[in-house]
């Protein structure tokens, strides 16, 4: 009877608890927000990451290029025999700036950036190297390569290639030892700067990122600690040495023909007889004279007009009265 009651009055118990609506409800807001979470994570990551392999491949085209160049520049050629086939140009169009559009040449011996088929891989050539418009678009490091002892080119009829897209500016600086600082004002174009500062600048990836800039410190080996001073060409140095010899030459004149054209004047040594013996002068000679006469004991006058030695004579009388003559010879006149 009491089983009946439990059937017709109403469900039978099982003991097992469920979710209500609002338990429901509230999971699912929990799980949304952690979801949300986890996405905006995922997309944050994935755009650090593809933004960081932009900047690592754009690093490593710029990097590439700066390698080439550096290692070009150290391979740089010249002799003092002919300077003027082997000097450096430098171009400072847009200055330093990341706009810049420098152009540097140079001769070298490396291989950097010529082509595997190049035929002037094995030996000199000059290189040249600045910024120019792509063909695809945009801009790009430009080289040109020709045979350094060519007259008939000067680099602007060879056709250039790319070895980098995407380059906003390229600048370079040599180091002035005598000003202490950087410059770009290079006429020295028979010779090497010592010192080379190189600037790269490499266009954003991104719309409104930072250009990246590379620079870098080159030291020419080949190239004298004072660019322009000892180089000079030999036509100058011959004209130098000619002109530093006609000085030499006026300085022996003057001082051989100098007071007055005659020879110096010896000193003048005192005569035991109180005369003086004259020098080599161009006078009278009557410096050996020194009393109203030679046979008072006075020194003899020397020679008037002949401008020799005139040595002056004393004449001395003994007790028996004989006189002795002392005193130096004669000179170059008459007594």
């Amino acid at each position: 009877m009491e089983s009946g009651r439990n059937r017709i009055g109403g469900c039978r118990r099982t003991g097992k608890a469920g979710f209500t609506l609002l338990e429901l409800l509230l999971a699912l807001s929990i799980f949304t927000l952690v979801a949300g979470m986890a996405a905006g994570s995922f997309w944050s990551i994935t755009r650090t990451w593809n933004r960081a392999n932009d900047l690592l491949e754009n690093l490593h085209y710029g990097e590439f290029a700066m390698d080439q160049l550096v290692a070009a520049l150290r391979g740089a050629a010249w002799f003092s025999s002919k300077p003027e086939a082997f000097g450096f140009w430098l171009d400072d169009s847009g200055g330093t700036s990341d706009r810049a559009a420098n152009e540097i040449s140079w001769v070298t011996s490396g291989t950097a950036f010529l082509p595997p088929d190049s035929p002037l891989k094995d030996g000199l050539h000059r290189l040249s190297v600045t910024v120019e418009h792509a063909r695809g678009g945009g801009q790009g490091l430009a080289v040109r390569a020709w045979p350094h002892l060519s007259e008939e080119t000067d680099g602007k009829d060879v056709e250039p290639w790319i070895v980098v897209p995407d380059v906003r500016g390229f600048s370079c600086e040599w180091y002035d030892f005598e000003e202490d600082g950087w410059s770009q004002e290079w006429e020295e174009t028979n010779s090497l700067p010592k010192v080379l500062k190189v600037s790269l600048t490499m266009e954003p990836r991104e719309k409104d990122g930072d250009p990246v800039r590379l620079q870098r410190i080159v030291e020419l080996e080949v190239a004298p600690d004072l660019p322009g001073r000892e180089r000079k060409d030999r036509t100058t140095q011959d004209e130098l040495d000619r002109e530093e010899s006609e000085a030499a030459r006026e300085e022996e004149n003057r001082n051989g023909n100098g007071g007055g054209g005659g020879r110096p004047e010896p000193p003048r040594h005192e005569d035991s007889g109180g005369g003086r013996r004259p020098g080599f002068s161009g006078s009278s000679g009557n410096s050996g004279s020194s009393g109203p006469s030679w046979r008072t004991g006075t020194g003899r006058p020397g020679g008037g007009n002949s401008g020799g030695p005139g040595g002056g004579r004393t004449g001395v009388r003994t007790e028996d009265g004989s006189l002795v003559i002392t005193g130096g010879g004669r000179g170059g006149g008459r007594p």
